[in-house]
């Protein structure tokens, strides 16, 4: 126990009707920096623990008024002792009363007379499993106090995004008929400022997806809809999706893929979010011109591998796992002046994860960055006969390079 900051002796009740073996057993404890405090039966020895609430007990059987069992039942019937550790000191040593103090409630049990050099062991012994269980005890504590705050965080954000995104809806759809003059004719500037309202509502609404998305996975509530997904469509529309991104910050972007990739089991609308989050991250953090690279294979006992490289701003070692907790930011000049809030990796990690597939992320400042995504053996459909064994495999480029587009990005 702690006073002030300090930490006090344990505190031992040795309950005995004999004065003798009382006074003995509080010299050699006091002696080892024990706190001792008697009592003189079962009676006496209730009272004081009520009152003191000691750390160990040492009792006789045979007392008057109240003998060892009956204190041991009644310590153990209330919650408040019901763990309390009791080491029974007795001169009954035969087997029916050894085992009668066990059915009792005895932590412990030692024959008199009491060999005081093992007395001690057998005292720090037990004080020692006593704290082990405490602790034990306050972890599972904290625990399950900490996951019922993040049940009540994912609720409390999935409720508040549902709540958002009706009145984003209203607003990205009402000026969308503003851009297109469905309601009454505007003049090009009340049009731009419709466009900017509509954008701004869309990348709110995205925002609050992927809230909901990881606020979803967070309390188990995401599930997959599983299917046959061709490997070489959702590249091809990962690829399309982030095309003009990535002209406009003249990035020179290409996908590579295989002829006839196998087909996997997962969820086809994942799958693409997990290479969208991925595609757009490394081409949000890339120079103009630099280079992003998605490159799709197939290996030995290894499943499909998704490995996307980019020359961008890059991580240290001590940000990569910062950039995958929810809300994570990396404090760098072109991060800060280009950062969303820090979902894109924490959900897409855990979408890999809901496929039974890992995430790898390998990364230098200034050099670049490497993440690749390898989904389980078990979710291909065909195994194929020429998998790969190395990087010396043939790879064929798919979907369309994009080259630095100087006159786009400056369009």
């Amino acid at each position: 126990m702690e006073q002030n900051g300090l930490t006090a002796p344990p505190s031992i009740l040795v309950v005995d009707d004999d004065p003798v073996v009382c006074e003995v057993m509080r010299a050699a404890l006091q002696n080892d920096g024990f706190e001792v405090i008697e009592a003189s039966d079962g009676v006496e020895g209730c009272r004081l623990y009520e009152k003191h609430h000691p750390d160990l007990l040492l009792v006789d059987i045979m007392m008057p008024h109240m003998d060892g069992y009956e204190l041991c039942r009644k310590l153990r019937s209330h919650p408040e002792s019901a763990c309390v550790p009791i080491l029974v000191v007795t001169s009954l040593d035969d087997l029916p009363s050894i085992a009668r103090a066990y059915d009792a409630g005895a932590t412990d049990f030692m024959s008199k007379p009491a060999n005081w050099a093992i007395l001690n062991y057998r005292v720090r012994y037990i004080l020692r499993a006593e704290e082990l269980r405490r602790n034990e005890g306050r972890l599972i504590a904290a625990k399950e106090v900490a996951e019922a705050a993040n049940r009540a965080k994912s609720d409390f954000l999935a409720n508040m995004s549902h709540e958002l995104r009706t009145p984003l809806n209203a607003i990205i759809g009402f000026s969308s008929m503003l851009s297109d003059r469905i309601l009454w004719p505007l003049s090009d500037r009340q049009i731009e400022y419709a466009d900017i309202i509509g954008t701004s509502g869309r990348h709110l609404l995205a925002i609050v997806n992927d809230i909901l998305d990881l606020a979803k996975v967070d309390a188990d509530k995401l599930l997959l809809a599983e299917e046959k997904v061709d490997v070489g469509e959702i590249v091809s529309l990962g690829s399309q999706m982030v095309e003009d991104m990535a002209r406009r910050a003249q990035i020179d972007f290409a996908s590579e893929i295989e002829e006839r990739p196998p087909q996997v089991i997962g969820d086809p609308a994942k799958l693409t979010q997990i290479l969208i989050n991925l595609l757009t991250n490394a081409i949000k953090f890339t120079q103009p011109g630099g280079r992003v690279r998605l490159k799709v294979a197939r290996y030995a006992h290894r499943g499909m591998t998704f490995r996307v490289e980019d020359t961008g701003i890059g991580m240290s070692v001590d940000q990569i796992p910062v950039a995958l907790e929810p809300f994570g930011q990396i404090d760098t000049g072109l991060d800060r002046k280009r950062s969303g809030v820090g979902l894109g990796l924490p959900l897409t990690k855990r979408l890999v994860e809901l496929h039974g597939g890992t995430i790898e992320i390998e990364s230098e400042p200034g050099k670049g960055t490497i993440v690749t995504v390898r989904l389980p053996e078990e979710r291909l459909l065909q195994k194929p006969t020429d998998l790969r064994t190395g990087d010396q495999a043939a790879v064929v480029a798919a979907s369309a390079r994009f080259p630095n587009d100087a006159s786009a990005a400056g369009s």
